[in-house]
């Protein structure tokens, strides 16, 4: 059989647990189609001596839900085999946004992440005002690994109530329009949702920008939310298996590491 790409003479440890085993990989049509000594001829051979060919990691607690703007291999998690991530993590994140907030979405990620504010008024391209068009925007950019999203809980309270979302619960009416919200972003494929980080947090308690401003995630009091929205599920399916390696144009689930690629 004629290969896409066969990994020959590396160390092979599948990730179940099984004692690692010195062997080739061959691969066609975005699958693993053979393990063991490889004799059928490929349209690409890496030799992976001397190096480990395992399935991609997952990273699921990841904040590159800006620097997917202008960073699409996602540095440097993907230098360390990492072909998977979740981000949207802690309740932090810039979508949804209106125009006339951006600034302070950024400050939020300056404030909670340590992300200089700087290379976030440069690099974020805001594309979107919605969480799905939010990921429509990262789909047409191109991802060199595998993402998921989380639809994080501070922007959809900004979005709804202003920056009275800082200071104060919300209301019913209000929890019901951010759960429609939420529910819009899970159908159009985000993986679920984390609340904001525990309001002890320091900053959360303090999160301001230089003028003065609050901050997205700053709130006095523990937010109010509905569990029904925990109920949305998805109709589609996960964007993460929408986005393929463009190193490879292999889907990473089934791929080796970067670092065997790379040789």
């Amino acid at each position: 059989m004629a290969y896409d790409l066969v990994i020959k003479n590396g160390t092979v440890v599948d990730g179940t647990g099984a004692p690692r085993v010195h062997a080739d990989v061959a691969i066609k049509d975005g699958t693993i189609a053979e393990i063991g000594k490889v004799s059928g001829g490929a349209q690409r051979t890496i030799d992976a001596g001397e190096l480990i060919v395992a399935p991609g990691f997952v990273d699921p607690h990841t904040h590159y839900d800006a620097q997917i703007c202008w960073d699409p291999l996602l540095t440097c998690t993907s230098w360390h085999g990492v072909t998977s991530v979740v981000m949207g993590n802690c309740g932090v994140g810039i979508a949804p946004c209106k125009p006339e907030v951006h600034e302070i979405a950024a400050w939020d990620l300056v404030n909670v992440e340590a992300i200089p504010f700087d290379a976030l008024s440069k690099g974020i391209t805001w594309d979107w005002v919605s969480f799905p068009e939010f990921m429509d925007a990262a789909e047409r950019r191109g991802v060199g690994i595998n993402v998921g999203f989380l639809a994080p809980l501070t922007p959809f309270r900004h979005f709804v109530m202003g920056e009275e979302s800082m200071e104060r619960a919300a209301s019913p009416n209000e929890t019901q329009r951010i759960a429609a919200l939420l529910h819009e972003a899970m159908a159009a494929g985000a993986m679920g949702f984390p609340p904001p980080r525990s309001r002890s947090t320091s900053a959360f308690a303090a999160n301001r920008s230089p003028a003065g401003s609050p901050a997205a995630t700053s709130s006095r009091r523990a937010p109010t939310y509905s569990r029904n929205s925990a109920r949305a599920r998805s109709k589609s399916r996960s964007r993460a298996a929408r986005v393929r390696c463009s190193t490879t144009s292999i889907n990473c689930s089934t791929s080796c590491s970067p670092k065997a690629r790379g040789r």
